[in-house]
Order: structure tokens, then sequence, then C-alpha cells
């Protein structure tokens, strides 16, 4: 009741900025027509008939500005609880990776500190409740969908976490190799539909990275299978920021990655022991 009552005070405010008279009946109708769209996409509309249009609005016209219409469910964002059930939570928050959309995003930033101190039920309210906000928003002002990627430390769930977006026509093929180690293309390959693993198995479809300096010789020479035993064997990350080497091991990791560089220089004009 209080919902139907507050559209009333909306819609003769709105009368009131159009110089429009409402019946009761009207009223009626487009209390009706309007009680079944939650408020905060309701506020929306109002806002934007208020300082957008030139005249009072149809319902439909007011659904639309709320989002509401058949036609905007279908924009590939996900409903409320479909899109907390796809968050990381517990104890692998930073090794579990997520293609999620700007709306998701938000609205997990909006929970991140309740998720860590452990209070799953405040944290999925909190999630809900900023998600449903960004998401009418987003809707009303027909802002197209945009998927983003962030990437976790635990290999084998952000592989299966990019098969799945391919899959679902968040991301490109093509996109999501930049996040795949070259020796685990395979075992990527193996999560896809068979068109698109045969043609990743077959090298038809491969992506370069285009990170800049060091990281990405060093993610080039990965993904060609030219990267060096003993940088393999590095427990570290070869995508780590540069803070998160010293100074020492940076200059002992050029001198390693200009070695190889030169190895294969020699090898490919047909002196691999560097005589001519």
């Amino acid at each position: 009741m209080e919902l139907l009552d507050w559209i009333n005070d909306q819609l003769t405010i709105l009368a009131e900025a159009f110089g429009e008279t409402l019946t009761e009946q009207r009223q009626e109708i487009y209390c009706g027509g309007l009680a079944d769209i939650r408020q905060n996409q309701l506020e929306i509309a109002f806002r934007r008939a208020r300082y957008e249009l030139k005249w009072f609005p149809k319902l439909a016209e007011l659904r639309e500005l709320a989002g509401a219409l058949p036609g905007a469910a279908n924009d590939g964002r996900s409903g409320a609880e479909e899109a907390w059930a796809r968050m990381p939570k517990g104890d692998g928050m930073e090794e579990e990776s997520i293609v999620w959309c700007e709306e998701e995003r938000a609205a997990y930033n909006a929970c991140r500190t309740l998720l860590r101190e452990g209070d799953q039920i405040g944290a999925r309210m909190a999630f809900k409740e900023r998600y449903e906000k960004e998401l009418a928003e987003a809707r009303s002002y027909g802002r197209p969908v945009k998927w983003t990627m962030s990437v976790g430390y635990d290999i084998g769930h952000r592989l299966a976490t990019l098969a799945s977006a391919v899959q679902e026509n968040r991301i490109s093929l093509e996109n999501a190799l930049d996040f795949v180690p070259g020796e685990r293309q395979n075992e990527f390959a193996q999560m896809l539909p068979a068109a698109q693993a045969k043609g990743l198995l077959m090298g038809e479809v491969k992506k370069m990275s285009n990170l800049p300096g060091l990281v990405g010789i060093l993610a080039k020479m990965e993904m060609e299978g030219t990267l060096p035993e003993e940088l393999k064997a590095n427990p570290r990350p070869l995508y780590s920021a540069p803070s998160d080497r010293s100074p020492d091991e940076w200059r002992e990791l050029r001198q390693k990655v200009n070695a190889q560089r030169e190895f294969l220089k020699r090898s490919r004009n047909g002196s691999p022991s560097g005589v001519a």
C-alpha cells in the first residue's frame, strides 16, 4: 500500500509539472500498471520523465524509462539471485576468477568487506540492493552490457570460468586467450565446444600478449613455447606487477631472457653455437 501511495504522489507531481489533469480512474490505471516495478526503478523513471519528456508520459513510456519493458530482461544481464550465485565467496575469494558485467562488479565491491568478515547474509543483502539499483539505472538509460575479466590466482578455475564465458558469448575466444598461459591452451581447448576447440588446437586461433616491456616478452615466449626451463620452474607468476620483484631479481631475469633471445637468434641464422 505504501508503494501505491508513493506512486500516486509521484504522478501528482508529474501532472503538475506538465500542467496535466489526472482523474481518479487514470491514477488507478497508472498505479496498477507500475505496481510490479521496484521503487528505485520508478524513482529513475519519474525523474527522467520530468527532465527529458515534453509531455505527460504514457504508461508504457514510464515502464520503459524504468527499464521494465519485456525486452529489457533480455539485455544479457542476470537477475539479482543468479548474479549473486556467481560471485566469489569464502576463503577462496582471491583465487577465483569471474567474468562479470559492470553492474555486478559495482555490487560486489559494495559487499566485499562483509564477505571478508564472514557475514554471508549481510553480504547477499548488500549485493542485491546495490545490484538492483545499478541494473535499474543501466536499463533505464539503455546502456549495453559490458563484460570484463577479474583474474584470480587459481589457473584451473580461471580456465573453467573463461570457457563458460566464451560459450555464453560474454567474451570472445580471442579475448579469453589473453588470460590463458601458453602451456595450458590444450587443457583450455578441451573445455570448449568441438568447433572452437579444433580451431584452437590446430593453431587457427592464437592471441599474442600485448603486455609492455619484459613482462610482455615473457608472455610471448611462453605462448611460443620458447620460455627457458629455469623460468618455468620459477614459482613467481609471470604476470606479476613490477613491484613484486627486487631490482636484483629483475636484473637476473633480464640476463636470462636476453641470453635466450640471443640463442634463438643464432639458431635461426643456422649457428646455434654462436660461431659464424
